[in-house]
């Protein structure tokens, strides 16, 4: 795996993403959409503090995420797997939620209780491009 195939894989998951989230509950996966955040050199979720997923994570931080993407009429993905952390840490909650257009649209600021912002800690990357047959994978 070359460093411009890791950033190309990368590159799809610039700015906001609308990526599907896995969790793992104790029956098993869950999986819904979410929206990634690619900022200050980390990827970040948020998410209200009663939602499934903080109570799953709380149990078990490992996580998927999963961007399907097209170009013409074939699709790629790029998939993460890694863990998940909760944030408390009230500068870096400001700093995500003042970066985030819709912040506004659930939250009324950043130390609301209803607000959970989660650092998505990847480990690796499987990397499929559209019309190959065959997956790249990295570790991050």
């Amino acid at each position: 795996m070359t460093e411009d195939t890791k950033k190309e894989a990368l590159s799809h998951l610039a700015g906001y993403s609308s990526v599907m989230l896995a969790t793992v509950d104790a029956d098993g996966p869950r999986v819904r959409p979410v929206t990634l955040i690619d900022h200050d050199g980390a990827y970040w979720i948020e998410t209200g503090t009663a939602s499934a997923k903080v109570a799953q994570i709380r149990d078990n931080p490992k996580i998927e995420l999963c961007l399907v993407f097209t170009e013409g009429e074939n699709s790629g993905y790029v998939r993460l797997s890694g863990r998940a952390e909760i944030v408390k840490d009230a500068a870096m909650r400001e700093r995500i939620s003042s970066h985030t257009k819709f912040f506004a649209d659930y939250w009324s600021s950043p130390d609301d209780p209803n607000f959970t912002l989660l650092r998505i800690m990847p480990t690796e990357v499987e990397y499929m491009r559209p019309k190959e047959m065959e997956a790249h994978m990295f570790d991050l």
